[in-house]
């Protein structure tokens, strides 16, 4: 309606900061296992990504669906319901993953069919039950946006200082650090990144800050 449309960009500000502010790897720690344990090469982080929004963003949709069905639907059933899509959302995505990243799978291990299950939709699923279909998709895409963001940066960060090369391509790193493949690395890595987005955060809050600050001094100047 035409309450929701003129609402619309201030609702998007507020829910860009999923992206960074509330970011689901670095500050929540809601997808951390599949991204530490998968992201070691960016081809990698690039099957990921694609797992986590093409399981994400319909469960959210489908959620905020549920949202209106009749109270009296017990939310253990609704989760289910949310449990069933994303199980069968894999199927698609394997598929689809596996052409980007065909080691992805054998990287994972069960930890693939665990994205199904993130907690990332686990928590916001019935939050989304009491938004309209469009919010919950909007919802889904800067949740995915976030989660890709992080994935993405750790990959490239650890097949650089593992393997010397980029998307598969050799670099100018001379000296390589095997042990960043690991999974113990992942989450040096992922803790560092998030030290490093956290103080980003900060320092642009200040500015802000400081930005309206001076913007007050001078329209007090102005009325002076």
């Amino acid at each position: 309606d035409h309450r929701d449309l003129h609402s619309f960009p201030t609702r998007r500000s507020s829910d860009l900061d999923l992206i960074f502010v509330k970011n689901p790897v670095w500050v929540t720690g809601l997808a951390l296992a599949p991204a530490v344990v998968g992201s070691f090469t960016v081809k990698n982080g690039v099957g990921l990504s694609l797992v986590f929004g093409m399981v994400t963003i319909p469960v959210l949709v489908v959620s905020s669906f549920l949202g209106m069905l009749p109270k009296k639907v017990p939310q253990y059933a609704r989760t289910a319901i949310c449990a069933v899509v994303a199980a069968l959302m894999l199927i698609p995505t394997r598929l689809l993953a596996g052409g980007i990243a065909p080691n992805l799978f054998d990287s994972l291990g069960m930890y693939f069919s665990v994205v199904a299950l993130n907690t990332v939709w686990i928590v916001r699923a019935p939050l989304c039950q009491e938004k309209k279909p469009q919010w919950a998709l909007w919802e889904g895409v800067c949740q995915t946006v976030g989660f890709s963001i992080c994935v993405l940066v750790v990959s490239a960060l650890r097949e650089w200082l593992a393997y010397g090369t980029f998307g598969g391509n050799s670099t100018a790193l001379s000296v390589k650090f095997p042990a960043v493949a690991y999974a113990f690395a992942g989450f040096i890595t992922v803790g560092v990144t998030a030290a490093v987005l956290r103080w980003c955060v900060d320092r642009s809050r200040d500015v802000v800050a400081l930005v309206r600050r001076q913007q007050k001094k001078w329209r007090t100047q102005r009325c002076t």
